[in-house]
């Protein structure tokens, strides 16, 4: 038995043994034999006046010697305190047992254990500690999850390093070999350098916002400024691929948040279309209001858009489709989307068009004007 059960133990015990003890005290006090002597008689000439029916020596009132030398009856107070004792064992084993359960749980917990769960064990229990089990299981479900997360990340990370590594390697052999292609073997390896930067880069902007750490975001934004510069980057870029982009864009509209996110937000969507849209391939990138709160961005393109059952694995790192891995990218780009948008009290879904192609819809609050 833990501390906590004598603790519950002792102070139940107490408490009932003593109202026993009180309660048998006063019924022994008013007690007909008692209280015949503790009435005060009328005075004599008063009506109602009676002789006691013993009178002292002294002559003070007062109950006979039979009776004051008689005790509390103890059997009732000792049954009583029998019956205190064993429910108080009771009720602080009834309490007790739970907590000791969940002492286990988080001991499981800290070594390494997550699939330790508290429900099944805490049976058909209804009260604040079974709301403390599921509470704990809930923890141990989101902490499961989040481990899950982070060796698959890890596992992904060593993947997509690898094989820029490799072709470091493999150009730096070959500069060794055949000096007369040296030239050609530095812009290899200064091409597969600037991959792995911008997947460092990628980690780092991720890592920081699944921290909790964005940077202050009391900032305002003028969005469509900011969609439109991103719209002309995307432009620029997108004339290798003779692509075309459509801004339609609303009244102005400010939100709060941080520029500079929400820049490397929309510029990932976009970029993420232009990427994955054929050639002469139309993308339409539309802003509007949705109610006085409410601004949405949709980027749609018509690419070969993504299966059914891989959409909801679409925000997830390093996650992509067998339609898309054959274009450039980490798969990086649209979980640090997510990550920003939800850091700004928005959201952000994906869904197939109807004839073909990807829209990505963000939906941010607005700026209310004071």
């Amino acid at each position: 038995m833990g501390r906590l059960f004598w603790k519950f133990f002792i102070s139940f015990w107490l408490a009932q043994v003593t109202t026993a003890i009180g309660v048998g005290m006063a019924m022994w006090l008013h007690s007909p034999e008692m209280a015949q002597f503790h009435v005060h008689p009328p005075a004599p000439g008063e009506v109602g006046f009676a002789p006691p029916a013993y009178l002292p020596p002294d002559g003070r009132m007062g109950p006979p010697p039979h009776v004051r030398g008689m005790l509390p009856p103890l059997m009732p107070l000792l049954a009583g305190s029998l019956v205190s004792l064993v429910f108080a064992a009771l009720l602080a084993w009834y309490f007790s047992k739970p907590i000791r359960k969940l002492r286990s749980a988080f001991e499981a917990l800290a070594n390494g254990d997550m699939d330790v769960r508290l429900v099944p064990v805490m049976g058909s229990r209804r009260d604040e500690l079974a709301d403390l089990g599921r509470d704990f299981d809930s923890m141990a479900q989101r902490l499961q999850q989040l481990m899950d997360g982070q060796r698959k990340v890890l596992h992904d990370v060593s993947h997509e390093l690898r094989s820029p590594l490799a072709r470091l390697q493999a150009a730096i052999g070959l500069a060794r070999q055949q000096p007369e292609r040296t030239e050609d073997s530095m812009v290899r390896i200064e091409r597969e350098g600037e991959r792995m930067d911008a997947l460092v880069s990628e980690l780092l902007t991720l890592s920081r916002l699944e921290a909790g750490m964005a940077g202050k975001l009391n900032e305002k934004v003028e969005l469509n400024e900011l969609v439109f510069n991103v719209v002309e980057d995307a432009r620029f870029e997108a004339e290798s691929s003779t692509c075309r982009i459509e801004f339609e864009e609303c009244c102005h509209v400010a939100v709060m948040g941080n520029a500079e996110l929400l820049h490397r937000a929309v510029e990932n969507v976009v970029r993420n279309a232009v990427k994955h849209s054929p050639s002469n391939g139309l993308i339409a990138i539309k802003m509007h209001k949705v109610g006085v709160q409410t601004v949405c961005i949709a980027v749609s393109d018509e690419g070969p858009g993504v299966p059914g059952a891989d959409m909801q694995f679409i925000f997830e790192p390093f996650f992509r489709s067998d339609a898309t891995k054959t274009t450039s990218g980490h798969g990086l780009g649209l979980t640090i989307a997510h990550r920003v948008v939800a850091a700004h009290q928005g959201s952000i879904s994906a869904s197939n068009c109807t004839g073909g192609g990807l829209c990505i819809t963000i939906m941010l609050p607005v700026e209310l004007a004071a």
